[in-house]
């Protein structure tokens, strides 16, 4: 592989689940051959035993890093780690790892080609599995997605999964443009942005497990993304920072 890579695990008290995360992923890389890469650890304000499990992965791993973020928010987390990579590739998965992580093979595949610059996974495309998902999670992440298709006129189809990546230079360009939500709505700010000023997004389908087992709390979650949404549809951004 050409380009390196670096994968990032947003965390918020997640003590039990952090420990069988980082193995799993360094055990996919490792195994199909990957030599420059490296794991980033964004915690963004955990009160349990993250931090020192955490701390101990990366003293026991050279290629795990660890970082804190004095506050809540996945994307201030997700900034703060990405904007301290020097990786050709940035990204990010969920720490519950509900994206079959066998993905990111595909992921690399499409960006070590070329030509793309942001890779997006996706539960709702042809070839896209969901499993497990409840009804109700289900009926919200669809509605999600047709307004924010219906509001901002997107091409986009799912701008939640927690399996994105893009090349670093691609994001340096958008933090230019402006990245400004600190929030969960920050991938979907990050996809909907960089669609507007005209980057080449390729959207990957993916297998996804729900575990029952989410922190998110679906009516707050749904006025909030509304009007994120809305706030985003007022922002001008130019199609100037291909």
């Amino acid at each position: 592989m050409k380009l390196s890579y670096n994968i990032v695990i947003p965390v918020l008290n997640e003590e039990k689940r952090i420990v069988a995360c980082i193995p799993k992923i360094r055990g996919l890389l490792l195994g199909n051959g990957f030599s420059r890469f490296s794991i980033t650890i964004a915690d963004n304000g955990s009160t349990d035993q993250t931090e020192k499990i955490s701390k101990d992965l990366a003293a026991q791993y050279g290629d795990v890093n660890y970082v804190k973020v004095g506050k809540k928010g996945v994307g201030l987390a997700l900034k703060t780690a990405w904007d301290q990579s020097s990786s050709d590739v940035i990204g990010y998965m969920d720490v519950d790892l509900a994206t079959d992580i066998s993905h990111f093979m595909e992921v690399a595949a499409i960006l070590e080609k070329g030509g793309i610059q942001v890779v997006n996974g996706s539960r709702n495309l042809h070839g896209s599995r969901v499993i497990n998902r409840s009804v109700v999670r289900t009926v919200t992440s669809r509605g999600f997605n047709f307004l924010l298709r219906g509001i901002l006129n997107t091409k986009i189809t799912d701008g939640m999964c927690g399996f994105k990546f893009l090349r670093r230079d691609a994001y340096q360009k958008l933090r230019e443009v402006g990245l400004f939500n600190d929030g969960w709505f920050f991938c979907t700010e990050l996809l909907c942005v960089a669609e507007r000023v005209g980057m080449r997004i390729q959207e990957l389908p993916v297998s996804w497990y729900d575990d029952r087992d989410s922190r998110v709390r679906i009516t707050q979650t749904s006025i909030y993304y509304l009007k994120e949404i809305f706030k985003l549809r007022s922002r001008r951004i130019h199609r100037d920072c291909k």
